[in-house]
């Protein structure tokens, strides 16, 4: 059975335009690079869309809704999924591009990413939020999570940019446990590009909140942006490239990775 057979399309608006689309592809007995055609991908791309794998971008909804004259369904459709989509998928979603991805860059304003933490810190973040019940298990979750990336360096790239606020004050206020952190953070940075926004910067892009940009192992630009209840998973190229400009005029502003270690020595009261 091939993918696109199992997927369960009453699970989300995503998987349910990936079923359409190929009941629509063989309604019109088109193989599947007759339809990439249509869409201006390959064959491979309309294998991982029917498979839920990919999501469809503005361009190729358009191009699908001129070739078909379906009065703007696909681009309405996209609209939909976008405003609709349900967080815990674009979660998934996240995990299967980082999976094998070339280059994985974050932002974090306010508090330390997931492939910097230390279990305490994870274990103090979480149960600060107040909204998880079983507390270890969402422990586990993100420290496998940040074994994934960390298991792929140096093949993967992965860079951080940091406020410094982030740097400077646990969840639960102890601070022990941010000095631990701290310290994680300065060896980590031997093998992981980390550098430093520092306050006398100020307000700057990064306000508008958290963000990570991919590029997975076929090539492919993505990008996550967190927000309440979740986040969004960002297919569309000219976002993407939106928040890529971000994330450069956000390096521009921040010190240089020798600087930034000297920061979080600093921070931590290492001598």
């Amino acid at each position: 059975m091939v993918a696109a057979e199992s997927l369960d399309r009453f699970e989300s608006l995503w998987f349910y335009m990936a079923f359409y689309l190929r009941f629509e592809r063989q309604k019109h007995q088109l193989s599947q690079s007759q339809m990439g055609q249509i869409m201006g991908i390959n064959k491979y791309g309309v294998s991982n869309f029917e498979a839920g794998r990919n999501r469809l971008t503005q361009e190729q909804a358009r191009r699908i809704d001129q070739k078909w004259e379906t009065g703007g369904f696909w681009e309405g459709m996209r609209g939909f999924a976008l405003k609709y989509g349900r967080n815990e998928e674009w979660a998934k979603q996240l995990r299967d591009f980082e999976t094998g991805a070339m280059v994985v860059k974050m932002y974090h304003g306010r508090v330390i990413p997931v492939p910097l933490q230390t279990e305490d810190y994870a274990r103090a973040l979480i149960t600060a939020g107040r909204m998880v019940v079983d507390v270890e298990e969402a422990v586990r979750a993100r420290m496998a999570r940040q074994a994934l990336l960390l298991e792929q360096l140096p093949r993967m790239r992965l860079w951080i940019l940091l406020d410094q606020r982030a740097l400077e004050e646990a969840p639960n206020g102890d601070p022990a446990l941010m000095r631990a952190q701290l310290a994680h953070i300065r060896e980590l940075s031997e093998r992981v590009s980390v550098r430093v926004v520092p306050r006398s910067v100020h307000a700057h892009i990064g306000v508008d909140g958290d963000f990570e940009l991919i590029t997975t192992a076929s090539g492919k630009d993505v990008a996550y942006v967190w927000a309440q209840l979740g986040g969004r998973l960002v297919g569309d190229s000219t976002e993407v490239r939106v928040l890529s400009q971000r994330y450069d005029t956000i390096g521009a502003q921040a010190k240089s990775e020798d600087d930034s270690r000297e920061s979080i020595r600093k921070s931590e009261g290492a001598p």
